[in-house]
This record gives structure tokens, C-alpha cells and sequence, in this order.
């Protein structure tokens, strides 16, 4: 999707605002091409993105690089999975955090989500894509001990501290993965769990943590499941009926996004651009296209010819810009002052010399 190719500049801007995207590797011109050619919302990082040489220093400039390429009429997202335990990309001299499971004591559950949001924001991030809030159903449930609790009360607590501690640093969250993994036996993944909760059980337990959460929620992650008392046809990243029930049912007001793209559950049962195009259409207001370049102009261009076509209203693409324009008014509300993630920083540095 090319100017060449007749694609207005004002399309490529809509698409790319419908898009957080990763890639590959270490490199700038990697990035900087996303950023010119792609013009995403947002960038994630993955453990693969940690330069090989510099560690947090070079991070840090890369991340700064990004940011100095990025269209600057709407800050960039920069975005990053960092639960602690099995789901944390970044090594030493970045703080090790527990898996969720592991740490019981919400007081001390916050003060270590703290520390590692400091350590974030320090290093040049906005966009923590956690808690998980998922309530787990027993020992074979998928997400294990990335769920806190199986008291869904307990959950919201310990997700309202993780939220709150993530705020205080300047960065946003993103409560995943509803309408709740809690159920799910099989990894998403590699294959499309079918949860086969009552919609009782769905309502009493695994909404209970968004619908206390309430207001506290910048951003919403679905899961790639298939939740036959909910839709009988379509996974939650397609269903209209999934995204009615966050944001009207349960007043949801800020951004809904998908989880990646590339995982089994989607690219080994739908066609990845039609996938995105009705993940979009269905209500979410941005799209994790989360490795591949190729992967990224399939999307680009299934967005482009659903938004010329008008597959995509303009109501809906205006709905989703509204939400993702709230969570960047979100972010300058509550950014640390610079001589305040400085001195995080020297911080975390320190860390790695006492090692």
C-alpha cells in the first residue's frame, strides 16, 4: 500500500492508526521504516528487540529514536508485554518479577509492579499490556499462574493496585484477555480454544474484575476463544456481540484491542486481513500485528480496500480514533516528569553494575 499505488495520504494515515505493530529485530531502519511506511499507532516490543550490546542505554535510544520518527501530532504508543513470571521480555539489570500467582500480598504486589513500571517508563515505555485478569478454572487451566487468583473479587483488587501502580509511573495498561481465558484449556497461541462456560459463569466470574474495574480501564484486551453461550460463530476478536457486552453492557469507554494477530488460533483457522477487517468492523480500535512485515502489509492492505470500500464506516473508524486519541490524552495527563524517569533510570543502571 503504496502512494504509487494510488493509496491518499489521508488512507494511509486511517489505517495506520488501526495498527500496533513489532518486528523483528535490533535494527533502527527497521523501525524506521514501520514508522514511515506503516505510520502505526504504536510500537510492542518483544525479549528479540533487546539490543544485543548497551542494554537498557541502547533501548532507551532506540525507543527515543522511534519517537523522534513518529508523526507528531499523536504521541506514539510504545508498548510491551511485562507480567512478571513466564511473561516478562526484559532481562537483568530489569527488575525480576514474580508470576502472579506467586505473590499473594496485594500491598507487596503493588510495590513490585511499581518498581517495574518505574523501570519502564524510565526506559522510554507508555503501554504496559497487563494486568491479566483472567480468573483461572482450575489446575489445567491455560493461563496458570499468570492468573492471580480463582476469586474473581480478588482479582479486580489486585488489578485496581497493578493499574494504580502503573499510573503513578505514567503508563497505561490493558486488562486481558476478555471475556475471560479463565476456562481455557488449550493455548491461544497455537489453537482456538472453544470455552464452553455458561454465560452465568461468565457473567458471575470472569466479567466480575471489568465490571468492578469499571472507569480504572484505559484499555481492553479480547482473547482469541470461541464462547459458544456468547456467539456461537465467532471468537471474541470477531464478535460484535463480545464487544457490545464490554463496552455498552458494562459501560467500557476506552480502547478494546485484539491480541496478536499471528498467533495459531487466528492465522490457522480465518485469513489474516479479513480477520483484522472484521475485528475492526466488530469494534476494536486497534490491531496487534505483532512480528512479520509481510504479516503487517497484508493487514495494511485488507484495512485500505475495507476502508475504501466502506466495509469500515466512517462512524466506526471515528468511534476508534476517539478511544485511541483518549488514551494518549491519558498519557500526558499522567507522564513523570522528566527529571523524575531520569532518576529512575540511573536507578535501574546502578542495578546492573552491583550485578
Amino acid at each position: 500500500m503504496t502512494a504509487g499505488r494510488g493509496e491518499s495520504a489521508e488512507l494511509a494515515e486511517a489505517v495506520g492508526r488501526l495498527l500496533l505493530v513489532g518486528f523483528e529485530g535490533r535494527d533502527m531502519a527497521e523501525v524506521e521504516d514501520l514508522l514511515t511506511a506503516v505510520r502505526p499507532a504504536g510500537l510492542i516490543f518483544f525479549a528479540r528487540n533487546y539490543p544485543g550490546e548497551g542494554g537498557p542505554e541502547a533501548l532507551r535510544l532506540l525507543i527515543d529514536g522511534a519517537r523522534r520518527l513518529a508523526d507528531s501530532s499523536r504521541p506514539l504508543l510504545v508498548a510491551i508485554d511485562h507480567e512478571g513470571g513466564p511473561v516478562q521480555r526484559l532481562p537483568a539489570p530489569y527488575t525480576r518479577l514474580p508470576a502472579a500467582r506467586a505473590c499473594q500480598d496485594l500491598n507487596e504486589a503493588e510495590r513490585l509492579a511499581a518498581v517495574g513500571a518505574r523501570e519502564l517508563a524510565a526506559t522510554g515505555f507508555n503501554f504496559n499490556l497487563a494486568p491479566v485478569l483472567d480468573v483461572p478454572d482450575g489446575p489445567e487451566a491455560f493461563i496458570g499462574e499468570r492468573g492471580f487468583s480463582d476469586d474473581p473479587g480478588r482479582v479486580a483488587a489486585w488489578g485496581k493496585a497493578l493499574l494504580a501502580a502503573y499510573g503513578r509511573a505514567g503508563l497505561l495498561g490493558a486488562a486481558k484477555h476478555f471475556p475471560g481465558l479463565g476456562p481455557a484449556r488449550l493455548d491461544p497461541h497455537e489453537e482456538l480454544p472453544v470455552i464452553r462456560a455458561s454465560r452465568e459463569r461468565l457473567s458471575e466470574v470472569d466479567f466480575q474484575p471489568y465490571r468492578e474495574l469499571g472507569p480504572d480501564l484505559a484499555a481492553v484486551m479480547t482473547s482469541h476463544a470461541l464462547y459458544p453461550a456468547l456467539d456461537p460463530r465467532r471468537p471474541a476478536t470477531l464478535s460484535p456481540v463480545v464487544a457490545d457486552l464490554l463496552k455498552r453492557d458494562l459501560g467500557f469507554g476506552g480502547a478494546l484491542l485484539t491480541d496478536d494477530m499471528e498467533m495459531g488460533a487466528i492465522t490457522r483457522n480465518y485469513d489474516l486481513g479479513e480477520a483484522a477487517v472484521t475485528a475492526v468492523a466488530a469494534g476494536h480500535d486497534l490491531v496487534l500485528v505483532c512480528r512479520r512485515r509481510d504479516n503487517i502489509e497484508k493487514v495494511r492492505q485488507a484495512l485500505g480496500a475495507a476502508v475504501r470500500g466502506g466495509l469500515l464506516t466512517s462512524s466506526r473508524l471515528a468511534d476508534a480514533f476517539r478511544r485511541t486519541e483518549n488514551l494518549t490524552a491519558r498519557l500526558a495527563a499522567m507522564a513523570a516528569p522528566g527529571e523524575t524517569r531520569a532518576g529512575w533510570f540511573k536507578t535501574l543502571i546502578s542495578q546492573g553494575r552491583t550485578e
